[in-house]
């Protein structure tokens, strides 16, 4: 990991822990403890100087809140980018014929796991299929000799006759 991811991942979580330490005493911050008509006077612009670094400190809390969101955010769509690197390569390993141990791969959805076991079986088929094709072909060097299509004499009849042939009406049954 980089220093400045690591350090962006330490200030996320301690903004994750702080806002409820500040929370804490922010109601006495605000409203402030009046104990004689004396003190408001003096306590009535601290009050607001106060209010307005409350009010500072706040937004500095939501703006950190929201780059600790927008982090994890990032954090997530990183990791989703690798698993659909890793699947894809995945994907062209096995199509290149490579037999890979999927349970091996925890970071793998399971709709991902059958895919590639399914492409696996795929590809072990067709191996199974051309390792049949060159055992057929690989018998006599030459073929099989076939024979002529030319007709024998009983064919040529066979076939005048069905050219030339009338059905008969069937009577009916009854």
């Amino acid at each position: 990991m980089n220093p400045a991811k690591q350090a962006a991942q330490k200030i996320a979580r301690q903004m994750a822990q702080e806002p409820l330490e500040i929370l804490k005493n922010a109601g006495s911050q605000v409203t402030g403890v009046e104990t004689s008509k004396s003190q408001e006077s003096t306590s009535q612009p601290r009050t607001s100087d106060e209010q307005n670094k409350l009010v500072e400190h706040q937004g500095e809390l939501q703006d950190k809140m929201k780059s600790s969101r927008r982090m994890e955010a990032y954090q997530r769509e990183l990791e989703d980018i690798r698993k659909q690197d890793l699947f894809k390569t995945l994907q062209r390993r096995i199509s290149e014929g490579e037999s890979i141990p999927l349970e091996d791969y925890s970071e793998l959805s399971l709709e991902q796991k059958q895919v590639l076991k399914a492409q696996m079986e795929a590809v072990d088929y067709q191996k199974k299929q051309a390792q049949y094709q060159e055992s057929r072909e690989g018998g006599p060097l030459f073929g099989s000799a076939k024979k002529g299509r030319r007709f024998g004499a009983g064919q040529k009849q066979e076939a005048e006759k069905q050219q030339t042939r009338v059905e008969k009406p069937v009577p009916p049954s009854g």
